[in-house]
């Protein structure tokens, strides 16, 4: 019984960037309605980034989407769709005022930063006294 080979063509994507999201959960919520609609998609944080969003979960550089260029056009329509139903859904009370004053990023990142480092080294020295 001879089995024949099937022949497939295999294409690789070709990604391009559509869209960047303000942070991670935006992105996962974009790429989300993306899947539904069969666009297989993928999001990286730029620069240093990647780092920021493994350590803190979310990166202060925002997130970039990228999807292969074939279903580029029909992304970024599913996006805009996306991107304006969330406009809509938003209630006047709901928005931040624009003169509310919020704190950089980058303050809270570091203070965030020094809090984990205060807690290890606690725990580090409290590991010593308990040994020694």
């Amino acid at each position: 019984m001879a089995v024949k080979a099937r022949k497939e063509a295999v294409e690789a994507m070709k990604p391009v960037k559509i869209y960047t999201a303000g942070d991670r959960v935006e992105a996962e919520m974009l790429l989300e309605a993306l899947h539904r609609n069969h666009i297989q998609g993928f999001r990286e944080a730029p620069g240093s980034g990647g780092a920021m969003d493994v350590y803190t979960g979310n990166s202060i550089y925002g997130e970039k989407i990228y999807v292969d260029e074939l279903d580029a056009s029909r992304a970024m329509e599913i996006i805009e769709s996306v991107l304006s139903e969330a406009e809509l859904s938003t209630a006047p009370g709901d928005e931040i005022p624009k003169n509310a004053q919020t704190l950089p990023r980058w303050v809270t990142v570091g203070f965030l930063t020094a809090m984990i480092a205060v807690i290890g080294t606690t725990i580090v020295i409290a590991a010593f006294h308990f040994i020694g």
